[in-house]
């Protein structure tokens, strides 16, 4: 059962690649007001949650709360350095990326309880 959540999710991730970089309507979509810079936060952080939450064994919620205020005073540093820009949108784009992995972690594991009992 467990190969089974990982081709899906696996399968899920490959069509919405393909969606995104294949269909015009989406990829205007996705890419109007996005920089590639915000999307580079989002996965970086949202692989840095996978480390922290199964590499490290930390607790979902403590990644999250550390990861969060990571990320503002990464931008907050970043800010006040005269060659670097803070900007807020890396901070939506990092937070976002650690509750997507949050999220998915949580349905995962409720769904895996749920089909263990």
């Amino acid at each position: 059962m467990k190969r089974r959540h990982h081709f899906l999710l696996v399968l899920l991730a490959l069509l919405s690649l393909i969606a995104l970089f294949f269909f015009t309507e989406v990829k205007a979509v996705v890419f109007k007001h996005t920089q590639i810079d915000s999307i580079g936060h989002f996965c970086g952080f949202f692989c840095l949650s996978f480390l922290l939450n199964y590499i490290l064994k930390f607790p979902l919620l403590i990644t999250v709360l550390c990861l969060t205020l990571y990320a503002v005073l990464s931008e907050v540093g970043q800010y006040y350095l005269g060659f670097r820009n803070g900007e807020f949108r890396d901070v939506i784009a990092d937070v976002l990326g650690v509750l997507s992995f949050a999220s998915l972690q949580y349905l995962y594991s409720y769904y895996w309880r749920k089909t263990a009992q």
